[in-house]
Formats: structure tokens, sequence, C-alpha cells
């Protein structure tokens, strides 16, 4: 594949969250473009199995959609984050209630390849024991329990839309049908 080119960057809004630029490239064929590149801290996303084999889902409401949403517990990489697997067991214990004894890293996602670099570590939970719960001040979350079954026909019916959530519980779809 023939190979691009990059100019530089030009930064033109900056939040709290994600940093949107300009990014100047030069095409295999010498065409310069500006691409629109939205830069993101990236995060982790656990789905956690109970000792019924039940999934853990968390609801909340999402602006960027306007309606609630059923998901896997997930957040942004802080900087003291060292790893995904430091982030996943935070958010875990801070929206769910839940520690893990295992933890197992299932999947790299890119959610908006095209023009954003936020990558999400996402890590399957199991063996789980209750803790205490810390939600961020801005953060209404229910927590749900779903059979396999059941999130695969909530998945089918398109009550669960979020990628990473899909992604791992296919993930764990394929893992039961391995063992099987």
């Amino acid at each position: 594949m023939a190979k691009y080119k990059k100019l530089g960057e030009t930064l033109v809004y900056k939040s709290k969250l994600v940093e949107l630029y300009e990014d100047h490239l030069e095409l295999p064929d010498g065409r310069q473009v500006v691409y629109d590149l939205l830069k993101h801290s990236g995060g982790a996303a656990v789905l956690p199995v109970d000792e019924e084999g039940r999934l853990v889902l968390i609801r909340q409401y999402r602006n960027s959609v306007d309606q609630e949403v059923y998901e896997i517990p997930a957040g942004l990489r802080e900087p003291e984050d060292h790893t995904g697997e430091i982030c996943a067991r935070r958010e875990l214990e801070e929206e769910t209630g839940y520690h893990a004894e295992h933890l197992e890293f299932i999947a790299q996602a890119y959610g908006i390849i095209g023009f954003s670099n936020e990558k999400t570590d996402i890590y399957l939970a199991e063996h789980l024991v209750r803790c205490e719960r810390h939600l961020d001040p801005d953060e209404n979350i229910e927590i749900y329990r779903f059979s396999l079954k059941e999130a695969l026909e909530m998945i089918q019916r398109k009550e669960i839309i979020d990628a990473k959530t899909i992604i791992a519980i296919l993930y764990y779809h394929m893992k039961q049908q391995e063992e099987e």
C-alpha cells in the first residue's frame, strides 16, 4: 500500500475531553488534503458476569443520542492509569459496586476510526465480589442483569446500541460456544 505523509496538525478546538485538529496530509499521489482529527485519551470498558452467569449492564442517559442506553461499565483513561486494566477495574467498582477477581482482556476497539483516535480496551470480569459503589457526581446509573440470550435478543431488537457493549457481548457469546 502506498504511503501517506503527515504534514502537520492545526488545533481548532480544545475541551476537557477532546481536541479537534485539522490534520494536514500528503496523499500517495502527491496531492495535499486536510482531514478532521478528533484526539481523545481513550478509555476502558468491562463486561461483568455474575455468579449466575448473568451479564451486568448499566443504563444511563447519553446526550449524544438523547436517550438512555444499556452499556457495559466504561470510563476515560486518567493520566495515572498505566494500563486499561486499571481503568476498567476502577470503572467496574465505581459504576456497579463490584470488584473482579478475574479480569480478562478481550478486545481493543476504535469507535469512530474514520476521524478519531479514541481507543477502548475491553475486558471480561468474572468472579465478582461486592464492594462500595462510587458514582461520579454527574452520573445517574441503574444496574441491570440479563442472561446472555436476553442480551443477544436486545442487540437484535436494537435495544443495545453501544458498540463496545455489542463487541463485549458477542465475544462472551463466542467464548461460551467454545466451552460447550
